[in-house]
């Protein structure tokens, strides 16, 4: 019987959530270093690169992968690059001009059968792009693209996620010339809705945007939350916001939580669904946070922690945070482990919950930076990059409540999973 299968055969009688994270008293005891690293094929380069994004059913991690304007797949059973996926039209690749306009940037698995990737305007000339940016579906099996669906931005369309279940995907045009966001079907591959963030538009509550980043639907609520690290606006003074909206037409923002600079919180960016009412918030600043996605209050400030892209692995109740060289480590009880030396650039995180591995693209330049050699070290190249696999000897197996989720198909809703993970059972250690 396969891992998945016997973890999914033990929750038809595991009802019992884990304790909120005040009541718990755990150990920060994984520590993740680096166990492997994948290197491109035909000697490519990982040089620009943005989100990536883990499907632990079809054992796949996928990152969006500019200089080779692909989106490249990775089996997560052999760590191996198996596919890279071309766009039709193609992806638009690294521009350094005009800003924002590079792609493909946010990566989504969409039920389990296609990629879809934001991407850049197709055409620029100096500051003018003539051409819509867009959303490009491309099936899995095939390498086809099945669907190019334009945004209507003048630049990039960046990060996106999933409501699972409601066949629906949210994208962000996060530059201030466009500032929306745009819903979308996965069945018709049609536009479902538009919200604009330019202090005007009454369905996005007044918000002016400096930019949008990452969001999550969250099956606990059925709402999706969406990250904005800066307003325009002097009664906030400025400050960052988190967003929800409901996952059906016609979409508008439902409630705004402030998230003021004086939490330490200098933007929302990275977010992650925990257990138990946890929202992650991967912040600039000094800390990033965990708010109740009830309430929004604040369950747990993380001294030290910040991200652009995070991530929370049920696999082993575990949140990752990527930022410039650090990879930090946070249980599901709030305590922070030591966090893993990652290298210049490296924003980007995901992981896999049935094998615990954590995929983290290492930028070329990072035998430029000095900062790290973590490519060369295990059999590569620092002038090529790579793609680190960070796992920990002690860590926890198990499933967790939490996003992404196992054995979810197309029109199904998710399986939420509530099964307690060693720490929680045990209070202070790793079994």
């Amino acid at each position: 019987m396969s891992r998945k299968v016997k973890l999914l055969a033990c929750l038809a009688g595991a009802v019992t959530p884990l304790f909120l994270m005040t009541g718990v008293a755990s150990a920060a005891d994984e520590t993740f270093t680096v166990k492997t690293i994948i290197s491109l094929p035909h000697g490519q380069s990982v040089g620009s690169f943005d989100i990536g994004f883990d499907d632990a059913n079809i054992h796949t991690f996928a990152f969006a992968d500019r200089t080779n304007k692909s989106v490249d797949l990775i089996d997560t059973n052999t760590n191996m690059v198996v596919k890279q996926l071309t766009a039709d039209p193609p992806f638009a690749g690294v521009r350094a001009s005009p800003g924002q306009s590079s792609g493909p940037d946010g990566v989504l698995i969409v039920d389990q059968r296609e990629v879809w990737a934001g991407d850049g305007p197709s055409s620029c000339v100096g500051t003018v792009c003539t051409h819509d940016s867009s959303i490009k579906a491309i099936d899995i099996k095939t390498g086809k693209t099945v669907a190019v669906m334009n945004t209507g931005g003048q630049r990039r369309a960046d990060e996106l996620c999933e409501a699972v279940g409601r066949e629906v995907v949210l994208m962000a045009n996060d530059n201030p010339l466009d500032s929306f966001i745009t819903f979308w079907s996965t069945e018709t591959y049609s536009m479902l809705g538009k919200i604009t963030f330019d202090g005007t538009d009454p369905n996005g509550k007044n918000i002016q945007a400096n930019g949008i980043e990452q969001c999550k639907f969250d099956p606990r609520t059925g709402k999706i939350y969406l990250n904005i690290p800066a307003t325009v606006d002097p009664k906030t003074n400025n400050a960052g916001v988190v967003v929800v909206i409901p996952p059906v037409a016609p979409f508008k923002v439902e409630k705004v939580i402030t998230i003021p600079t004086s939490t330490g919180c200098n933007g929302p960016a990275g977010m992650a669904i925990g257990p138990n009412h946890q929202i992650l918030l991967g912040c600039n600043g000094t800390n990033s946070l965990i708010i109740d996605d009830r309430d929004g209050g604040i369950i747990a400030f993380l001294g030290g922690a910040t991200s652009d892209e995070a991530w929370y692995n049920p696999g082993d109740n575990q949140y990752f945070l990527a930022t410039d060289g650090v990879l930090s480590v946070v249980d599901g009880s709030g305590a922070q482990d030591l966090p893993a030396t990652s290298a210049v650039g490296s924003h980007v995180v995901a992981a896999d919950m049935l094998k615990n591995q954590v995929y983290v693209p290492i930028n070329n330049v990072a035998a430029e930076g000095g900062a790290s050699h973590i490519c060369r070290d295990h059999g590569g190249d620092d002038t090529l990059g790579c793609i680190a696999v960070f796992t920990a000897k002690n860590d926890d197996h198990c499933l967790a409540q939490g996003m992404p989720v196992l054995d979810h198909d197309d029109g199904d809703d998710p399986v939420f999973m509530r099964v307690r993970c060693d720490d929680d059972r045990h209070g202070d250690r790793d079994r």
